[in-house]
C-alpha cells in the first residue's frame, strides 16, 4: 500500500490545492486573508451541495419512527413495511445511474437543482399519501432524488475542493447525511406524542427548498467547466478556492489530464484489462458491499421497532433513537478529523472492530428476557456500532469511491458502485424484518457481526492509502 502523506502539525504542505508552505510563502496579511476567503467560499459551497446529504439522512431516517404509526394506520404487514422501506431505495439505485449521466451531460449544479425539486416535490407527495400503494410510488420517486444526491455530491466536492482539505470537505456530506437522519430522530420524538407521522415526512420539504435556493447561486465545478470548454468561468471558480499562484497550474493540470482521458476514450471494460484499475474497481465494488451488508440500516430503518420489542415503548424507543442519530454525528465528526491527519486506512480499522464486538453484545442482549434495562443496554450498544460504523466505513467509504478511480472511469464507476450501495440498502432492508422475524434479531446481528469480521479482513488487503494525492496523481498512479 502507498506510504501515507502526513502533514507537520507546524506547517501546511505545498499542494496543488494552493496550501502553500510557510516557509516558502510566509503568512502575509494578504495571505491570511486570501486563505480566510478561500475557506469561506468552499465551505459556502460544500454545506449547500451537502443539504443533498442531509434530505438523504433525513429521508432515510425518518421512516422509522414513521412506521411505528404508519403499520397500524394502514394495517401493513412485515413484509409491506419491508416493501415501502426500501422503495425509497429501488429510486436511489436507479437516481445513482441517471445522476452520473446528468452530471456530466448538464453539470454538477444543474443536477443538484433537480434532485432539489425532486426532494420537495416528494416531500409533500408522501406526506399526502392516502394508503401503501401511493406511499410506495412516491418513495421511489424521492428515491432518485435520494441516490442522485447520493453520488453527485462527493464528485462535486471533491472537484471544487483543495487537495489538502479534500478529505474533510468530502467528509461534510458523511456529516450531513448523520445529522439528516438525527434531525429526523428529533422530529419524530417531538411528534410521537401527536402520532402525525404525515408531518414527519413533511418536514423534509425544508432543507429541499433550501438546496434549490442554495444551489442556484452556486457555481459548477472547475472540472466540469473545463471539460465542456467553459475556462473563463473555471478560472473564476479556482480563483476564489485556490490562491492565485495555483489557478494556472491547476487549470494546466486538469486540462492536461482530460487530454489524456479523450486520447485514451477507453471503455470501463478496456480500462479493467489494467491489473491496477481492475483491482481498484473490485476494491470500490468491494466497499460498497461492505458498507450496506455490516448492517447499520436495520440500526437506522428498525430501531424504534427493535427496540420496542427489547422491552422499552413506543413513545420511550422513539425518543431514544434519537441517541443513535448522535452517536453517528459524533462518529463522522471523528472521521472527519482522522482521514486528513492520519489517513484513510486507520480508522476503517479501529471502526470495523468496534463494530465487531458491538454487534456481537446486541445479539446476545437480544436473547435475554425483555425488560426497560435490557432495552436501553441494546440502545448503548446500538450508539456505539453506529458510531464506529460513521468512522471505520460511512466517511472512509464515500471518500474513497470519490478518489481511487482514474479518471477515464471515474463517473462510471462512481455511478456503479453507488448503484451497489443502494442496492444492498434494498436488499437489507427488505429482508431483515421477515427474516428477524423468522430467524430474530439477535441471529441477524451474528451475521452482521461475521460479515464485519470479513470486511476487516478486505480493507486491510486491499484498500489504498489516498491522503495527500490530487485526483490527476491517484489517475496516474493507477494506470502507470
Amino acid at each position: 500500500m502507498p506510504d501515507s502523506h502526513r502533514r507537520s502539525t507546524e506547517k501546511e504542505p505545498e499542494s496543488h490545492g494552493g496550501v502553500i508552505d510557510p516557509v516558502i510563502s510566509p503568512d502575509t496579511p494578504e495571505r491570511v486573508a486570501a486563505r480566510a476567503e478561500i475557506k469561506k467560499f468552499v465551505l459556502t459551497v460544500v454545506i449547500i451541495a451537502a443539504l443533498g446529504g442531509a434530505l438523504f439522512g433525513y429521508d432515510t431516517g425518518v421512516i422509522s419512527g414513521v412506521l411505528v404509526y404508519l403499520t397500524p394506520d394502514f394495517d401493513l404487514s412485515q413484509a409491506q413495511v419491508g416493501v415501502i422501506t426500501s422503495s425509497l431505495l429501488i429510486g436511489a439505485a436507479i437516481g445513482s445511474i441517471t445522476g452520473g449521466w446528468m452530471a456530466d451531460r448538464f453539470g454538477r449544479r444543474t443536477t443538484l437543482l433537480c434532485a432539489g425539486v425532486l426532494f420537495f416535490v416528494g416531500a409533500i407527495a408522501q406526506a399526502l399519501a392516502p394508503d401503501a400503494t401511493v406511499m410506495i410510488i412516491t418513495r421511489l420517486l424521492l428515491g432518485v432524488a435520494v441516490g442522485t444526491a447520493s453520488l453527485v455530491v462527493p464528485m462535486y466536492v471533491s472537484e471544487i475542493s483543495p487537495p489538502a482539505y479534500r478529505g474533510r470537505l468530502v467528509s461534510m456530506n458523511s456529516l450531513m447525511i448523520a445529522s439528516g437522519q438525527l434531525l429526523a430522530y428529533i422530529v419524530n420524538a417531538m411528534l410521537s406524542p401527536t402520532g402525525n407521522w404525515r408531518l414527519m415526512l413533511a418536514m423534509a420539504a425544508i432543507p429541499a427548498a433550501a438546496l434549490v435556493i442554495g444551489m442556484y447561486f452556486m457555481p459548477d465545478s472547475p472540472r466540469w467547466y473545463l471539460k465542456h470548454g467553459h475556462e473563463a468561468e473555471a478560472k473564476k471558480v479556482l480563483q476564489r478556492s485556490y490562491y492565485p499562484e495555483n489557478v494556472e497550474p491547476t487549470i494546466v493540470e486538469i486540462e492536461q489530464s482530460e487530454a489524456a482521458e479523450a486520447a485514451i476514450k477507453a471503455s470501463l471494460s478496456d480500462q479493467l484489462h489494467k491489473p491496477k484499475v481492475r483491482a481498484l474497481f473490485y476494491t470500490g465494488v468491494g466497499l460498497a458491499l461492505i458498507q450496506q451488508f455490516v448492517g447499520v440500516n436495520t440500526v437506522i430503518y428498525y430501531a424504534p421497532s427493535t427496540l420496542t420489542r427489547a422491552g422499552l415503548g413506543d413513545s420511550a424507543a422513539i425518543t431514544s433513537s434519537i441517541g443513535i442519530g448522535v452517536g453517528a454525528v459524533l462518529g463522522v465528526m471523528l472521521g472527519m478529523s482522522l482521514v486528513d491527519n492520519i489517513g484513510r486506512r486507520p480508522p476503517m480499522f479501529i471502526g470495523l472492530a468496534i463494530m465487531i464486538v458491538a454487534l456481537v453484545g446486541m445479539g446476545l442482549i437480544e436473547r435475554l428476557t425483555q425488560s426497560t434495562a435490557t432495552g436501553y443496554v441494546l440502545l448503548a450498544l446500538m450508539i456505539v456500532y453506529v458510531c464506529a460504523f460513521q468512522l471505520g466505513v460511512g466517511v472512509p467509504t464515500w471518500l474513497l469511491i470519490s478518489e481511487i478511480f482514474p479518471a477515464p472511469i471515474r463517473a462510471t464507476a462512481m455511478s456503479i458502485c453507488t448503484f451497489l450501495i443502494w442496492m444492498g440498502n434494498f436488499t437489507v432492508s427488505l429482508v431483515f424484518p421477515p427474516l428477524g422475524e423468522l430467524w430474530g434479531a439477535s441471529t441477524m446481528f451474528f451475521i452482521f457481526a461475521f460479515i464485519s469480521a470479513l470486511s476487516l479482513a478486505f480493507c486491510y488487503r486491499r484498500v489504498p492509502e489516498t491522503m495527500g494525492e490530487s485526483l490527476d496523481d491517484i489517475t496516474t498512479r493507477a494506470e502507470s
